[in-house]
């Protein structure tokens, strides 16, 4: 009789547990579906895009005076080291002429002939190379030392020669250092002649303002090829793209909480912003600029404030 019961009762029971399992999964898949995303948004806007081209830039000085022997001798006395600033007819050098050393070492014929020169720095600048100490022997017109002119520092820059219609004399440029110092400068001049093997033109970039920098620094300087003005403009975080970097999209607001996606077509890329080429997009319009990643073609967003 028990076993009876029992049989007549186990069909409904099982039901009952059916539905109370569906209703369960359906409560959680409703629950996430309604899952809200807080989300930061921003309007479009429309300004200037340049597109830039980046190149190395070698610092050089262009006004050098290498300070040559009048004798063939020896070095007696060097009064300046690298790196020490001679001033205009300062006394760099004092040397004995080959004749006079063997003169000035016979102590039985002494004739008391010193045969000292004295050499003089020809400009003001910072002395850059000694080439010969005390006690070197050299030849008539061999370098001494060199000077350089600390105003007179520029940076060369190699600019392929397809390029070269987008500088102009005078353009301002900005030179960004290896410390990510950034240095104005302005294009001073293009010399007339192509490098080697390279086949780039040599354009000589002035900085704007003095500063003590070593030669054959290292510099990147963007040269603009490009320039659009009134394009639609978003934040770099508002675009999104798949791995390739092939298909681009953006989450737009359709209204207070609900964002859907929707495919772009970028132009120029800037440091933090992106043109927008297609579609076209109003200015009231609304774009995610964060909680946007992974999210959905439709998702449910909470604005933040």
């Amino acid at each position: 009789m028990k076993q009876r019961r029992l049989m007549m009762f186990l069909p409904g029971l099982v039901c009952l547990v059916f539905l109370f399992g569906c209703r369960n999964v359906q409560d959680t898949e409703e629950k996430a579906v309604r899952a809200v995303v807080p989300v930061t948004v921003i309007n479009a806007r429309t300004g200037t895009m340049a597109e830039y081209a980046e190149f190395p830039a070698t610092s050089s000085f262009l006004e050098k005076a290498v300070i040559k022997s009048p004798i063939t001798g020896y070095v007696e006395k060097c009064f300046v080291s690298a790196g020490d600033r001679a001033k205009m007819s300062e006394m760099l050098f004092e040397l004995r002429t080959k004749e006079a050393t063997v003169l000035y070492q016979d102590s039985i014929h002494a004739l008391g002939i010193t045969g000292l020169i004295q050499v003089r720095a020809s400009i003001e600048g910072l002395v850059s190379v000694i080439n010969h100490p005390k006690g070197d022997f050299i030849q008539e017109g061999e370098p001494l030392c060199t000077l350089v002119l600390p105003k007179s520092l520029v940076f060369i820059l190699e600019l392929p020669y397809e390029l070269k219609d987008y500088i102009r004399l005078g353009t301002d440029c900005v030179l960004l250092l290896p410390d990510n110092e950034k240095l104005s400068a302005s294009v001073h001049a293009v010399l007339p002649a192509m490098t080697g093997a390279s086949q780039t033109v040599r354009v000589i970039l002035q900085p704007r303002l003095p500063k003590p920098l070593p030669e054959n620094l290292m510099a990147k300087v963007k040269i603009i090829r490009s320039i659009k003005n009134k394009v639609l403009i978003l934040p770099k975080s508002a675009v999104l793209s798949d791995e390739v970097m092939k298909n681009f999209w953006v989450m737009k607001l359709i209204n207070d909480t609900v964002a859907v996606k929707v495919p772009v077509v970028p132009g120029i890329t800037g440091a933090d912003s992106v043109e927008i080429v297609s579609p076209l997009f109003l200015p009231v319009e609304r774009f995610l600029t964060s909680g946007n990643y992974g999210l959905g073609d439709t998702a449910v967003v909470r604005i933040l404030k």
